[in-house]
């Protein structure tokens, strides 16, 4: 009597955010859309995804830079956690902030491109830092993430870049965590820790994925584009550093 004059499919919700009712072209029939809930879907995977990413790189980069405090002068400990610091800083904001995206502030095509770029030069400049310019990694999975990952993560920013779907964005972070699995042996400050109680290190692609979360989680809140993007390139700037000085000076080891 007093219901709506149409039917409900199914028992679903068939009424948009404005109150009114959504229809096919073919029937006129009110009905969701699916493709509203794979994006909210997509969006609640997502924000899990960089949860559980800042945990693990709060973990990976705390334990490097304790062992990495010990064994090194003062002079190069202090920046280095100057950098863990402002690295997890940011990816908690990413995360956690509850303000709405500044868009006025932090808009612009060209944050968004560069804040892409620099998620698989952060996993580039991390396989630098492991074999340098070596098209062999140091375990044929270190090959795989070098020659095969990081181009197939390049070519999904590039897809998401152009269609700004999120399920792509999700699919980059998702990505992301493979290069985590145990398997750099090159025994060293970063990776003595683990390699002695798991028999390999997650720490090679560390770095990069520490990039990959901070960008991924800027461009899903879509804002602070550029503390992340100084940040992320602080990261790429250092590995490049240390790419350098290891392998073709020999320091700091």
């Amino acid at each position: 009597m007093g219901g709506p004059p149409w039917p409900p499919l199914d028992g679903r919700n068939t009424l948009s955010k404005e109150g009114r009712p959504r229809r096919t072209a073919h029937t006129g029939v009110p009905i969701i859309l699916d493709a509203e809930l794979l994006v909210v879907g997509f969006d609640m995977l997502q924000r899990w995804l960089l949860r559980i990413g800042l945990i693990i790189s709060a973990i990976l980069l705390i334990r490097f830079a304790i062992d990495f405090s010990i064994e090194m002068n003062w002079w190069l400990a202090a920046p280095f956690w100057l950098l863990v610091i402002a690295a997890l800083a940011v990816s908690a904001i990413n995360v956690f902030d509850p303000r709405a995206p500044d868009r006025a502030a932090d808009s612009g095509v060209k944050a968004r491109a560069l804040l892409l770029a620099v998620i698989p030069l952060g996993f580039l400049a991390s396989s630098l830092d492991c074999t340098g310019l070596s098209l062999q990694g140091c375990s044929p999975f270190c090959t795989f993430i070098k020659l095969v990952w990081i181009p197939l993560i390049a070519a999904i920013c590039v897809v998401y870049y152009l269609t700004r779907k999120p399920a792509w964005l999700t699919m980059i972070t998702l990505m992301s965590f493979v290069a985590l699995f145990p398997h750099c042996v090159c025994y060293n400050v970063g990776n003595a820790w683990w390699i002695d109680r798991l028999g390999a290190s997650p720490l090679c692609y560390g770095w990069g994925f520490v990039v990959s979360m901070i960008g991924t989680g800027a461009l899903r809140k879509e804002a602070v584009y550029w503390p992340s993007l100084l940040v992320s390139l602080a990261i790429i700037l250092g590995a490049t550093t240390f790419f350098v000085s290891h392998h073709y000076f020999d320091f700091p080891w």
